[in-house]
């Protein structure tokens, strides 16, 4: 967790900005200590948000307002105009979030460099950041890597600019393959814009079935090695990995549905009623009887 600001560095009781510059980025820390509203702020290079403490309600241009919690990232382009609510900001618990700026020079030198030596299975695309896909929870690997990026920032170590470009490039790329999951997740896309549709069609038609990654890539005409390493660069999980985020999200669906946790288990393709709940609960973070209650 990052500290927060003591009294001879605060200036203002909203969004006092204490701002880290190093070679290829700039992380600011934002913090608010009283209830506001509609506060402006807009950046002129892409920027990744981390909500660390509190809550705000965020109203971004032509986008919906959305409520913006702990353990959830933004990434906007640059010059997008926002303002923001603080609805529970106190002096005893203020609101505070970080905002890593990030030159445009490095995003090119990044995306050129994956592009030329880590191009995607489908040829017509490229790696790019997704801006439509711009607000999303945090893996635990994004979730280490920005800590490692804040601790590295407010260091004293020498080398600190070389340890943070190393970083950062990461956190961009799992950042791209998180961003390319989603769309693959996502029900709108269109069939057919990428040689992985048919992966999640396939996983998603037979959820109840025996499914291996051999099974899988004989289905799609791929090899084991091929579609597993493939996979993994695209997205930065495993094809068995999304096979698990696949059937857990149908027993969500299922759970808000039906009134047996059994149920929901072996329909989603689990056939571990006690290794269902155990998993539930760790990706989760609450059992699939509380879910369906909240639900």
């Amino acid at each position: 967790m990052l500290p927060l600001a003591n009294k001879r560095e605060l200036t203002t009781l909203v969004e006092n900005r204490r701002a880290y510059t190093l070679s290829n980025y700039e992380l600011n820390i934002f913090e608010t200590y009283e209830e506001s509203s509609l506060v402006p702020l807009q950046f002129d290079d892409l920027v990744i948000i981390n909500m660390i403490k509190g809550k705000k309600i965020m109203h971004l241009q032509e986008k919906v307002s959305f409520d913006y919690f702990p353990g959830e990232t933004l990434l906007l382009p640059e010059y997008t105009q926002m303002k923001i609510d603080f609805p529970e900001a106190r002096l005893e618990a203020p609101t505070q979030c970080t905002a890593i700026t990030i030159d445009a020079a490095k995003i090119r030198e990044v995306l050129n460099y994956l592009n030329e030596f880590y191009p995607k299975k489908d040829s017509a695309a490229n790696w790019s950041f997704q801006l439509d896909k711009f607000h999303f929870a945090n893996s635990e690997e994004l979730a280490r890597l920005t800590n490692r990026l804040f601790q590295v920032s407010l260091s004293s170590d020498l080398c600190k600019d070389a340890i943070a470009e190393l970083v950062l490039k990461e956190l961009m790329i799992r950042i791209m393959q998180m961003q390319g999951l989603l769309l693959l997740d996502d029900n709108t896309t269109a069939k057919g814009n990428s040689v992985f549709e048919g992966v999640k069609q396939y996983i998603k038609d037979n959820l109840c079935e025996k499914l291996s990654v051999e099974k899988i890539a004989g289905k799609v005409g791929m090899s084991k090695s091929v579609l597993s390493r493939s996979f993994k660069n695209e997205f930065g999980i495993s094809p068995m990995e999304f096979v698990i985020r696949a059937r857990l999200q149908h027993a969500k669906k299922l759970l808000r549905q039906v009134d047996s946790v059994k149920e929901a288990c072996f329909s989603s393709g689990f056939s571990d009623l006690n290794y269902f709940i155990r998993l539930f609960k760790q990706r989760e973070g609450l059992t699939p009887g509380q879910y369906m209650g909240r639900s």
